[in-house]
């Protein structure tokens, strides 16, 4: 092991430690021994940027919250599959679609990443924004534009996969800002 994994992981290791003795019973429900319910009251679909911490975002607690996170919110066939399971299984009602200011994803896509190893995250962005002409070369707009692609392609998908409930399922897009903190809901 290198110096620096040993010190980032020693920083892992102290940060649990702190966090059980701190907050351990918060994620127990307050009762050592108690695993709190797993009754999520919305699937987000998240960015996997550290700067997005969704639980934190929102301001939930553990359990709360049942959390999609792909960079550039991408949604593949697992992410998919993982929506749906928190759909038909865990009865959750509400999807958000959550973009974020500054995203490396989206600007990859904006700037043509050809690097072949990012293709199968790039290229579904960059698709998205070829919708936009122009206009999708801001990157606000890009960003945004995302995010609502991702929204139509979750009832899209909702539609074609379990149309039983598809209706029943609100979906949303949202921006979270990196320079304050605040979430934009789209229309």
């Amino acid at each position: 092991m290198t110096v620096e994994r040993d010190r980032v992981l020693r920083q892992l290791r102290e940060g649990n430690e702190r966090y059980v003795r701190e907050r351990g019973t918060e994620l127990i429900g307050g009762v050592p021994g108690v695993v709190p319910a797993h009754r999520p009251v919305a699937v987000v679909i998240g960015c996997s940027d550290a700067r997005v911490p969704v639980e934190q975002v929102f301001d939930q607690p553990p359990g709360s919250l049942f959390i999609v996170r792909v960079a550039g919110h991408v949604l593949e066939p697992a992410a998919l599959a993982s929506i749906l399971y928190a759909i038909r299984d865990l009865e959750v009602r509400l999807v958000v679609v959550l973009g974020h200011q500054s995203c490396g994803a989206v600007c990859a896509a904006l700037s043509g990443s050809a690097d072949e190893a990012l293709r199968p995250l790039v290229a579904p962005i960059a698709g998205r924004l070829q919708l936009l002409g122009d206009e999708g070369r801001c990157e606000d707009a890009a960003v945004r534009a995302n995010a609502r692609a991702a929204v139509a392609e979750v009832h899209a998908y909702l539609h074609e996969v379990a149309p039983d409930l598809a209706g029943s399922v609100d979906v949303c897009g949202a921006i979270k800002s990196l320079d304050s903190g605040e979430v934009e809901w789209l229309d």
